[in-house]
Order: structure tokens, then sequence, then C-alpha cells
């Protein structure tokens, strides 16, 4: 009777053949790469020092953009994000941050913050962020970082409307690999961080309350 024995070393036998078989079709993930931006260095001081206090509020965006995915517009009414690479934290709170260390860069306001941080404040910067994507022209290769921001001062909390202004950059990547597409994006942030502060620093105090 050598039938029992023969299975019972068959059937464990089968039984890791399919193991193997299952474990083979199990694909590794494909890697990510987490990018962040620089930021900004401490532009020359051209003004002396205001006399209020920020208060930066997190930046609105579509659903998309509210991700750490990297936006790409292949197509005019195509949005898209690009595979295997993320921004190191949401988009929006990666802006509220890159713009918060360009205040404090500048040297010339007393104090800047987060909004809800508990630090008083007597304006506050409110951001739409309409564009924060690479975008492919009509026929072209190589994309360009596209930055679109609308920015307002509020007279805090009040929120009275203080000053309206928008911020673009368009800015040609190296090439269409994802670093330059991020090197591209992070010169276009600084472009409209920088112009803003400036904005901001010119505008926020001459309503505020003294």
């Amino acid at each position: 009777m050598i039938v029992k024995p023969l299975l019972q070393r068959i059937i464990p036998a089968l039984a890791l053949l399919s193991l193997t078989a299952c474990l083979s079709l199990i694909k590794d993930p494909d890697p990510i790469t987490t990018y962040s931006l620089r930021h900004p260095f401490a532009p020359e001081q051209t003004a002396g020092q205001v006399g209020w206090a920020l208060t930066v509020i997190r930046p609105n965006s579509s659903a998309l953009l509210d991700s750490n995915r990297l936006a790409v517009r292949p197509q005019p009414n195509v949005l898209q994000v690009y595979k295997g690479a993320n921004w190191s934290e949401a988009m929006p709170d990666m802006v509220q941050t890159h713009i918060v260390e360009a205040f404090e860069n500048s040297g010339r306001i007393k104090t800047v913050s987060r909004q809800n941080s508990g630090v008083p404040a007597d304006v506050a910067l409110l951001i739409d962020i309409r564009r924060f994507e690479s975008v492919y022209a009509d026929g072209a290769k190589i994309p360009d970082a596209v930055i679109s921001l609308h920015a307002k001062l509020l007279e805090y909390p009040s929120n009275r409307v203080i000053a309206v202004q928008n911020f673009s950059a368009q800015v040609p990547a190296a090439s269409k690999e994802v670093p330059a597409v991020v090197q591209a994006i992070e010169q276009g942030l600084n472009q409209t961080t920088s112009e803003m502060v400036s904005w901001a620093l010119a505008n926020g105090h001459p309503k505020t309350k003294k």
C-alpha cells in the first residue's frame, strides 16, 4: 500500500507550487519619489520693518490640487498627475509654508504665523491657488510650469478687504522629466511669492487699526 504515502508527498508539493505561482503574480509596487521645494533666500531689504502682524490662511485650491500629487496638463482640458511622484505634503500646506518662510526671510515684519496658531495678528492673507501644474502647449514636447495665485489682504479679525492682487508665473522646464518640472515649479513659486511679499508689505498696513 504505497498510494497513501505517495499522496502525502505529492499534495504538499502541489500546494507549494501553487503558492509560488501566486507570489510570482504579485508585482512590487512602483517606486515613489517625494519632492520638496527649496525656500527662497532672503531678499535685499529696500525698506524698513512694518509695524503690524500677519497671519497666512491655508490656501484654497481645487480638490485635485489639494493633495500631494504633481499635476500635469497634457492637453488644454485634461488634468492628470505624474506617476510615481509626490510632494512632501499636501500642496496647499506646502505653499503656505513657503509663503510664511518668505515673509520671515524678508526681515521686514515683526510677526508672521499660520491661521489658528494662537498668535495675534492685524492682517490676514487669503490665497486661492488657481493653477499649480506643468502644462504642455499645443504640439510642445517639453512643458512649462504654470503658477497662478489670487491673493487678498484682510483686516483681521473683521475680514474687511484691504487689497486684492493676482500673481502668476510661467517657467519653461529644462526637460519633460519630473525633476526638471519640479525645478521649474520651484522657480515659478519663488517668483510669485517674492512679488506677493513685496505687495503685501506695501499694502497691508495703511488701513489697519493703530
